[in-house]
């Protein structure tokens, strides 16, 4: 296609004070201005310290040491946001070792791959400019930028996957396992992603617990700040889809990295999860451990929560919450430390009580599987409706006075000749009266007509050789009569209620 001519916007850097006596200027350039389809589109970044002290900046947000590991670019056609669809790592707080210190007057420059790491698939002329939120520690402002380029590219595939490239041709070399695939991983790794998965479901399963029984202590606040009622939907939403997956997706795993991070994904790319070196020796559970690692990533992906690296760290993402809360509900390690809610305990798959019918809890045990309620007794027909567990209701020989039983209804009176007809209103059984308003007993007069008696839930008035009877009250071996079956009790709403063999169950 026709490429139009690039106009390139003037040089102009907006430095980024570390103190009074401190700023880096920051300047983004192309050699090329125009990207045919088959072009890298390769950029310079280059970090000057215009200061008369040295300055450190942040190594992994600037492609200086090993090209974009972040999303460090703001690029946009027509105006409109193009997507990272590069790398997203877990890594620990920063360390000393994680800057990099320029001299007065010293330059440090980096390749920013474009194509590797932004969605280039339209035509168009693009807008870029390096933006990042975290440049160097004890900064009193939040972002750095550079000068605007804009440049001419035309639209192109994401290159292909390095997961997915053998010497023959892209191929899929993973080896299925439950649930999951591995690549490049020992028997030891894979077993302890099993258990680490298995921890991490308990995780997000405790978690979205936590959030739909509205709870709001400071477990909530510690990692997601003030109470406020869209953000905490949204959080509880995030955790029901980090569950889901955990629970229901096929993960592909890659033990293959050695950066000094716990993990990355692309989040684009649903469920490739790749464990760097700090995974290994971390704990199973607790603090930045196996398990929560693998909620923090699975957090990631555009499917579940799309979340970012905004901060790092227990101590970064406590001040992001109390700052920033709206930020601190798409930072992925704010979900990692509230689902790993330190100090951890065992989880319990049953915590969540089933509200029987009179509005006490019923607790359920785990037995291996599932959650169990309670034994059902032999001759019910138990079913769920509503998420609610009900049993269907019986025959009794109980009647209210004035009627008796008779060996198979309750019996009231003989039903008067002269009566027109017996009637239910408000709750309450009636005859018309006779004449003179003449009543048989033990109904009596009120006025309007001879009232009975009230009518019990659950019973039904009817005449049968001359006599007025109601049938007998209903009875519920388990739960209480709801006008047509015994209800139960209602299962927790995070979980399923079911029926298997004579029990009650939810799912876990």
């Amino acid at each position: 296609m026709k490429l139009t001519c690039l106009i390139v916007a003037a040089l102009v850097s907006i430095p980024f004070h570390v103190s009074a006596k401190e700023a880096i200027e920051i300047q983004l350039t192309s050699e090329a201005t125009r990207f045919p389809a088959d072009a890298p589109v390769d950029l310079k970044v280059t970090f000057t310290n215009v200061s008369t002290s040295p300055v450190r900046i942040l190594g992994y947000h600037t492609p200086v040491v090993e090209g974009i590991e972040a999303d460090i670019l703001s690029v946009s056609l027509a105006r409109e946001p193009v997507e990272y669809i590069g790398r997203i790592y877990k890594r620990a707080a920063p360390k000393d070792r994680d800057y990099l210190t320029l001299k007065p007057g010293e330059s440090i420059s980096g390749v920013a791959s474009l194509w590797d790491n932004y969605d280039l698939s339209v035509s168009g002329t693009y807008a870029v400019q390096y933006r990042t939120e975290v440049l160097s520690a004890g900064s009193d402002q939040a972002v750095a930028f550079s000068n605007v380029i804009f440049l001419d590219i035309e639209g192109r595939k994401p290159p292909v996957d390095p997961d997915d490239v053998e010497e023959d041709g892209p191929v899929t070399k993973i080896v299925n396992g439950s649930n999951e695939k591995f690549k490049s991983c020992s028997a030891s790794e894979k077993s302890s992603l099993e258990t680490a998965r298995e921890h991490a479901l308990n995780y997000a399963d405790d978690a979205y617990d936590y959030l739909v029984a509205g709870s709001n202590t400071s477990r909530y606040t510690t990692w997601f700040g003030a109470y406020d009622g869209s953000r905490y939907s949204t959080v509880r939403e995030h955790f029901r889809k980090i569950r889901n997956a955990i629970d229901n997706e096929t993960f592909k795993i890659y033990c293959n990295c050695n950066k000094n991070a716990y993990a990355f994904v692309r989040p684009r790319q649903e469920y490739k999860i790749h464990l760097c070196s700090l995974f290994w020796p971390a704990p199973m559970t607790g603090t930045d451990s196996k398990a929560g690692t693998l909620v923090h990533e699975v957090s990631h992906f555009r499917v579940v929560a799309d979340t970012d690296d905004i901060q790092y760290g227990q101590s970064g993402a406590m001040q992001l919450a109390n700052s920033n809360p709206g930020n601190a509900i798409k930072n992925a390690d704010s979900h990692e430390y509230f689902a790993e809610a330190t100090p951890y305990s065992p989880y319990n798959p049953c915590a969540p009580t089933v509200t029987s019918h009179t509005g006490a809890p019923i607790t359920a045990n785990w037995d291996g599987a599932n959650c169990h309620v309670m034994n059902i007794p032999a001759g019910l027909s138990p079913f769920i409706y509503n998420n609610s567990y009900y049993v269907n209701a019986g025959s009794s020989t109980s009647c209210t006075a004035p009627s008796m039983w008779d060996g198979a209804n309750c019996y009231i009176l003989p039903y008067p000749a002269w009566s027109t007809s017996s009637f239910v209103w408000s709750g309450n059984l009636y005859l018309t009266p006779g004449p003179g308003n003449a009543c048989p007993a033990p109904s009596t007069f009120d006025g309007a007509n001879c009232f009975v008696m009230p009518l019990p839930w659950g019973s039904t008035s009817f005449t049968y050789a001359n006599n007025l009877y109601i049938t007998p009250l209903p009875s519920c071996a388990i739960g209480g009569f709801d006008g047509a079956h015994c209800y139960v009790g209602a299962a927790p709403a995070s979980r399923t209620a079911s029926v298997w063999g004579s029990s009650f169950y939810y799912s876990h």
